[in-house]
């Protein structure tokens, strides 16, 4: 063992030393010096943190934690005890960016406060964290709303509207097959299918049905590859059956409002799509517009959709015998070139039992009850939470000057 070596145990041991003790100033001054002297080792840095946060110098201690992020970034703990560290140092704006990113990494840490036999300090930091990001999102929600761009139209509606992972009280909805994943406008009619006749753009894009086949067809036929809808690392074990496989696959022309390079192979659909009411979020780009495949004899389980504030609209292209949709309690079979349009937060399922592929064209259009003025205030509602995860980054440490009597 070399001199370094052994001056790194000395500072270890003196340090659990003054831990066993309940000194966690001194301890924290062990830590420091030893994280100087191996400045790559997370876990010096992140026993810094907690001597230092047990020590009660906060803003100490989120520095630690945030120094022991930037080495091991993609550690959700890492990120949750960074958050709270800096919410303790009254910097809440960053508490809830760590907070974001520790739930971006581990979707399953914060909802973990009511599991029973959750360690009770890990509860305490998760119960810290999820106050944080209901906060943060609410005011998003309050500032989308409040920016009326010059309308003073009603929006109460939407100023009830729900973000449901960070809403405090549990979300009871309008029916019992309802049950949207994100947002929840509680006043909108819960009407589980729209019929097309309502909708005054259907009979356009219905009228266009060979035109887009023919582009599915032609793209197909010259290499377009379809991705497996459910991709590879979900977790939802809902999604076992089919995860990274192309039983159900997809062919994106818009993918979270960004248009894909296979989508200048299709300029009859684009135009086709324009006249639609298609929902869109950011630079006046659709949602999502794509080609959903099924393979013969795939079933794709029951579950429900992100939203109610928005419709589903299916248009089929092509359709074997024996394939349907179930919406709530409505059952539909598809046919060829005949809108169908649902809320997707009702619990649906579809099936395949033909001989061959099932195809149809998929893309959101507002719910029909939303005036422009309501419309425009959740695009912005989007537009802000969007670009609020967009910006997270890890902040900038304090100055280590302000610790020296810590560090030595």
């Amino acid at each position: 063992m070399g001199d370094a070596d052994s001056a790194l145990e000395d500072l270890l041991a003196g340090a659990s030393a003054a831990a066993r003790a309940g000194d966690w100033a001194q301890a924290a001054e062990h830590y420091a010096h030893a994280a100087s002297a191996a400045p790559a080792r997370t876990d010096l840095h992140f026993n810094l943190g907690d001597a230092r946060e047990r020590a009660g110098d906060a803003a100490g201690a989120a520095q630690a934690y945030l120094d022991a992020c930037r080495l091991s970034p993609r550690e959700a703990r890492l990120a949750l005890f960074a958050g709270v560290a800096l919410a303790q140092a009254g910097r809440e704006e960053d508490a809830a960016v760590m907070c974001s990113l520790a739930d971006g990494l581990d979707p399953a840490l914060l909802p973990s406060h009511a599991r029973p036999g959750l360690h009770p300090e890990l509860r305490r930091r998760v119960t810290i964290a999820n106050g944080l990001l209901r906060r943060r999102f609410a005011a998003l929600h309050a500032q989308a709303v409040e920016e009326r761009d010059g309308d003073d139209r009603d929006l109460s509606r939407i100023s009830r509207a729900i973000w449901v992972q960070t809403h405090p009280e549990p979300v009871v909805f309008r029916t019992p097959l309802q049950k949207p994943g994100i947002f929840y406008v509680p006043d909108l009619p819960a009407t589980a299918v729209t019929p097309a006749a309502t909708l005054p753009w259907a009979s356009a894009i219905e009228a266009c049905t060979a035109d887009i086949r023919a582009e599915y067809l032609s793209a197909v036929a010259a290499g377009a590859r379809l991705d497996p809808y459910v991709e590879a690392d979900v977790r939802n074990p809902l999604w076992g059956a089919l995860r990274g496989k192309h039983d159900w696959s997809a062919l994106h022309l818009f993918k979270s409002a960004e248009e894909q390079p296979i989508a200048r192979l299709f300029p009859r659909t684009l135009a086709a799509i324009a006249r639609a009411d298609v929902f869109r979020v950011g630079h006046d780009r659709p949602m999502e517009v794509f080609f959903s495949r099924l393979a013969p004899g795939t079933h794709i389980p029951p579950h429900h959709g992100v939203a109610n504030h928005r419709i589903t609209v299916h248009l089929p292209l092509i359709v074997p015998e024996g394939s349907a949709i179930r919406v709530g309690s409505h059952t539909h079979v598809w046919e060829e070139g005949q809108l169908f349009a649902f809320d997707d937060s009702f619990e649906h399922e579809a099936w395949n039992r033909g001989a061959r592929e099932r195809v149809v064209l998929i893309f959101e259009s507002f719910h029909p009850d939303l005036s422009p003025a309501e419309r425009r205030a959740i695009e912005r509602s989007y537009t802000l939470r969007g670009r609020w995860l967009a910006d997270r980054r890890i902040p900038q440490s304090p100055s280590s000057a302000c610790h020296s009597a810590s560090t030595g």
